[in-house]
């Protein structure tokens, strides 16, 4: 079964924050030997029903979500409260996925046309479908099936950002990502990804207490250790590339703890200090004195918490300032036969564990965009 991208109609678009409203893509279902006509009445009708139940959900409102209100209402939950939770999840999900979808509806052709974006398309229509379909949770029964649906959806989109990216990244071979402009449409995409997986697997850890935990969010969360976690295999990584990697020394408040998502700091901390690295390595590989220590400070505000890295890396050009943020741009120019490989095991899952060992250096413009998001 192939299918080919034919088209959009827009009932009304919209430039800047305005919301952009479209109506069903044509897309053409085709089987050898088969005609598109050859499809059961069935199946047109739920295409059809599906397109505008999409349409629906995108233009219904989101509920933005923070930490502190995904720990208030993790407290003490009971089955009457995970049932409430499961039917703001389940209406928020959909909602979420409606406008990827139309987003992807309006992603220039050479970019829609890519078999990986076209496998993020069928992995957000499908769960949506799944979604939509499944009944109202009003009961403890529904409940259980619900959080095996979640866990189902939460595996299917794992591969979601390398797909994404991979995508993005051979339609640039083709035409310039600054012609493309698909720099908000990755931060979006990425960003409503993170956004949903936190939703999905929130729900799906209140059902198993753990201790210091309210869901997914450690309540004292201590950065230290956490660079202590992932700063041994970022030291691994440049030693593999360079044959030498810096040390590090803290400074600061080094007690101090937050309440957050212990993987995304880890990925946030993790990227940083891999910048930092090559930096340190590339001006200075050749220094009689061996290389600088990157700089680890922690800093407690009356209201917030600072973490700053700092290395002796000679910065950023000042002809990339304002590029460095944009998914797809690097400094660090890689073969494109290494990418291929390199696009499955990066960290591009955001908060999928088993990406640290085998993360590349540099070069895939995806580490400090997903960083700050």
């Amino acid at each position: 079964m192939k299918l080919r991208y034919l088209g959009c109609s827009s009932s009304r678009m919209l430039h800047g924050d305005t919301a952009l409203h479209m109506q069903a893509c044509t897309w053409r279902m085709s089987q050898s030997g088969q005609k598109d006509g050859g499809r059961a009445l069935s199946d047109r009708i739920r295409l059809n029903f599906y397109d505008q139940t999409i349409q629906k959900y995108a233009e219904l409102p989101i509920h933005r979500l923070t930490i502190h209100e995904l720990m208030s209402s993790g407290h003490k939950v009971n089955n009457e409260r995970l049932i409430a939770i499961a039917q703001h999840v389940q209406r928020e999900l959909c909602i979420r996925l409606a406008r990827r979808l139309l987003d992807i509806h309006t992603l220039p052709y050479i970019v829609v046309e890519n078999p990986h974006i076209q496998s993020v398309h069928a992995i957000y229509h499908r769960a949506f479908a799944k979604l939509v379909d499944f009944p109202k949770v009003v009961n403890v029964n529904h409940d259980e099936q619900f959080v095996l649906l979640l866990k189902e959806l939460v595996q299917e989109g794992v591969q979601v950002v390398p797909l994404l990216a991979r995508g993005i990244y051979e339609a640039s071979l083709r035409v310039s990502t600054q012609r493309l402009n698909c720099n908000k449409f990755l931060a979006d995409m990425i960003m409503s990804r993170i956004s949903r997986r936190v939703i999905a697997e929130q729900f799906i850890a209140l059902h198993h207490h753990q201790p210091g935990y309210v869901g997914v969010i450690c309540k004292e969360l201590s950065p230290l250790k956490v660079l202590e976690h992932v700063a041994p295999e970022a030291q691994n990584i440049c030693q593999r590339t360079y044959g030498i990697a810096p040390k590090y020394v803290v400074e600061g408040e080094t007690s101090i703890t937050c309440s957050y998502i212990p993987t995304h700091l880890e990925y946030i901390i993790f990227e940083l200090l891999k910048n930092a690295m090559r930096a340190v390595c590339e001006r200075h590989l050749m220094n009689k004195n061996g290389l600088p220590p990157i700089k680890f400070l922690l800093a407690r505000g009356p209201s917030d918490m600072t973490i700053r890295i700092s290395d002796e890396g000679g910065g950023v050009p000042r002809e990339f300032v304002n590029r460095i943020f944009d998914f797809g741009f690097s400094t660090c120019k890689q073969d494109s036969n290494r990418l291929d490989d390199e696009f499955d095991t990066a960290g591009l899952g955001m908060v999928d564990r088993a990406v640290l060992e085998t993360s590349p250096m540099a070069g895939l413009g995806v580490g400090l965009p997903l960083s700050r998001l």
